[in-house]
């Protein structure tokens, strides 16, 4: 019931209106017009960038040792290592112990602070702490020899960006892309608040709520960029935006390192957002969201000034079918909507590609973020290590546009998995001491999996259709942002189990990933999907799968029918 519906709709204007013809032959696939939309979801990738997982740096673990009240008394001026310190605290990797101390033997020393005082042959746990840097939450909120809870802090903000995901898609759908943007920019106000706290709790709570109501901004970003322009410019207007992203996650860390304090960096990063949230409304919606909901009067309002911005004027033939769309529109407008389930489930292909998309986001996000994190079990400078692994990232989404038009989606998805997996592996088998060498390895794996962040943002959007695009896209993040919940334990688990398991299961997961991209269609100059069941049938006559006849084991009864 629901796919006859949904066809009929689609058959009544689908040979009425060709978007991509019009923006190449007529409007310019990426002329000045696109160059002013590009710009801003630009500025607006940056910015939101700025203020992206810096919890990383302010919840960065610090020297700690514990308070000796026989030889001292608490003052923000401690002296973190005393001459005595060796008298109080069991020695430890080079240095002393973070967390434990040696117990008092209860005996009176003339002495100050003499050796008698301490039973070397037993070792405590701290009751209070000396921290070497009193610059970060970590001091603030007293998290000394607490291994977990400041990692929690990601997994709570994933969490965030789970539930918003798919609310922001359905927004994004139903009542338009720019409106889905404007709503969860607005997440900025929470992050400027978060000046103001004083406990891990209220912190971790806002960091929640920071994420389900701006956790899918980027998303919104990315598919309001690629509907502006033609299907050859897709992947460098993907490319671009990912790439941006990148820059403002490497200012991030280089401002960090100068050691402002880190309730100022909260104002530096957040605020200026609140500024571009004014200028979003010069942004124009998605003409190809708005055709999608028969709003063809808009939509050549929105074609005719692109036109002649780029220099160019609309055929008569387009604006006459641009009328005739209107008046099929107008005709079925009473008809009922299906729902998109319905739909999905009776679409095979569709339905395929939704149960397939989400392990691929579920793999790149996990060793994405992991990888991110992980950065701080590199021996050395912190900021130097997080910088170079978010600086890594703008040559590999360049490197990914230059190969993406070229040796198409599944070759560079499945060849960016592998590799990945194979410098996961070889970074364990480096052995300690190598510092260089384990730091280009990891920033290999690091490159190339930052190849599949711009080729798995591309490709999803290019495997579903226009009307219901931003819905399955964020579905697909939304399931994979279980990796991403995941992701920010990896210190933990490399400190608490073993310290090389977040590198096996990195490795596992790409090889597992880079075998499943092959089952799915290839995209490359296919033009984007309108409709369903245009989406239904990406790669039905293709011969170059080298799956072939498990595609078609896969395939071959017909879609199923809801009634």
């Amino acid at each position: 019931m629901c796919e006859s519906i949904e066809n009929q709709r689609s058959k009544s204007t689908e040979n009425v209106i060709d978007l991509d013809r019009i923006l190449k032959d007529e409007v310019g696939e990426c002329g000045l017009y696109q160059m002013r939309v590009l710009a801003l979801c630009a500025v607006l990738c940056f910015i939101m960038a700025l203020g992206g997982n810096n919890y990383i740096f302010f919840f960065a673990k610090s020297n700690t040792r514990c308070l000796i009240p026989e030889c001292e008394s608490y003052s923000p001026q401690l002296n973190f290592t005393p001459s005595w310190i060796s008298k109080a605290v069991p020695a430890a990797q080079g240095s002393f112990d973070s967390c434990h101390r040696y117990a008092n033997t209860s005996v009176n020393a003339s002495d100050f602070c003499s050796a008698q005082l301490f039973d070397r042959e037993s070792v405590i746990k701290c009751e209070d702490y000396v921290y070497e840097s009193k610059n970060s939450a970590y001091y603030e909120f007293n998290l000394a020899c607490d291994d977990w809870r400041p990692n929690l802090i990601g997994s709570v903000k994933f969490i965030g960006f789970m539930i918003s995901l798919p609310i922001t898609g359905f927004v994004a759908d139903r009542w338009g892309r720019r409106l889905a943007l404007f709503l969860t920019i607005n997440c900025s106000w929470i992050s400027c608040i978060k000046y103001w706290i004083n406990s891990y709790t209220s912190y971790i709570i806002l960091e929640f709520l920071e994420a389900l109501i701006g956790g899918a901004a980027f998303s919104c970003v990315f598919i309001l960029a690629i509907e502006y322009v033609g299907s050859k410019h897709r992947a460098a207007a993907g490319a671009a935006m990912t790439s941006f992203v990148a820059m403002g996650l490497t200012l991030q860390s280089i401002i960090s390192w100068t050691g402002i304090y880190w309730r100022y960096l909260i104002l530096i990063f957040n605020a200026p957002l609140l500024i571009v949230i004014f200028c979003l409304w010069i942004a124009p919606e998605s003409v190809r969201w708005l055709m999608s909901k028969g709003r063809y009067e808009e939509s050549k309002v929105i074609l005719e000034n692109a036109a002649k911005m780029n220099g160019n004027i609309l055929s008569d033939k387009t604006l006459k079918d641009l009328s005739e769309g209107l008046k099929l529109e107008e005709k079925n407008k009473n008809e009922s909507e299906p729902w998109l389930i319905c739909l999905v489930f009776s679409h095979k292909r569709v339905l395929f590609h939704c149960i397939l998309t989400p392990f691929w986001w579920i793999t790149y996000l996990f060793i994405f973020y992991g990888l991110t994190m992980s950065a701080v079990t590199i021996s050395g400078n912190m900021y130097l290590n997080y910088s170079a692994v978010y600086a890594i990232e703008i040559p590999g989404h360049c490197l990914a546009f230059l190969l993406l038009n070229r040796i198409g989606r599944k070759l560079l998805l499945t060849s960016g998995f592998w590799i990945c997996g194979a410098c996961q592996v070889i970074y364990m088998l480096v052995p300690h001491g190598y510092y260089w060498q384990s730091l280009c390895i990891y920033l290999t794996g690091k490159l190339s999996i930052t190849v599949v962040v711009t080729a798995v943002y591309v490709y999803t959007a290019e495997l579903f259709p226009t009307r219901y695009r931003t819905t399955l896209l964020t579905y697909s993040s939304m399931i994979g942002r279980l990796g991403a919940i995941f992701a920010p334990l990896t210190p933990s688990m490399s400190s608490a189990i073993w310290e090389l398991l977040p590198f096996v299961l990195f490795a596992g997961m790409a090889f597992l990933s880079g075998l499943l991209v092959l089952l799915a269609p290839e995209t490359l100059g296919v033009k984007l999907p309108d409709t369903m069941q245009e989406a239904n049938d990406l790669g039905r006559h293709s011969h170059s799968s080298i799956l072939k006849p498990l595609r078609r084991l896969l395939f071959r009864q017909k879609s199923y029918t809801l009634r």
